[in-house]
């Protein structure tokens, strides 16, 4: 269930949160890939305003699942706190994962060394190149 934008969450730990979005990802490379690039940037996972719109929890709250729709129209909404950046481009890219929106890619030269290196390598989890383990470096 989606909730509203500033509907009242409790604060959950980014561990919680990444737990649970690579356990509701298991078995899907785009899904994997998504929950990788979100996880491993990390700002989706700190930011109580866009988890707490963004995720449908399991009713045992073991699972989470981003809801793209949501996602991309808070991202791409005139008044959005995403207008431009490395951010917004990563969001929109996990979005077009799912998708098959518009993705940014002309806006790549935004992204930092570090989250072009995140970006790829979730392209690669994605076409199922490389697992999500071993993105984790645990496979």
């Amino acid at each position: 269930m989606s909730r509203q934008p500033g509907a009242s969450v409790p604060a959950l730990s980014s561990e919680v949160i990444e737990a649970a979005l690579y356990r509701g990802a298991e078995g899907s490379p785009g899904a994997e890939a998504t929950a990788y690039i979100l996880t491993e940037e990390g700002t989706f996972l700190r930011r109580s305003d866009l988890y707490a719109v963004c995720l449908d929890w399991s009713d045992d709250g073991r699972y989470a699942t981003v809801q793209w729709e949501t996602l991309r129209a808070l991202v791409e909404a005139p008044d959005s706190a995403f207008s431009d950046g490395g951010l917004r481009t990563m969001l929109l890219l996990c979005c077009a994962l799912h998708d098959d929106g518009a993705a940014p890619w002309s806006q790549l030269p935004s992204l930092d060394t570090t989250n072009a290196r995140i970006v790829a390598r979730g392209i690669h989890i994605a076409t199922g190149k490389l697992s999500l383990a071993q993105a984790l470096g645990s496979g």
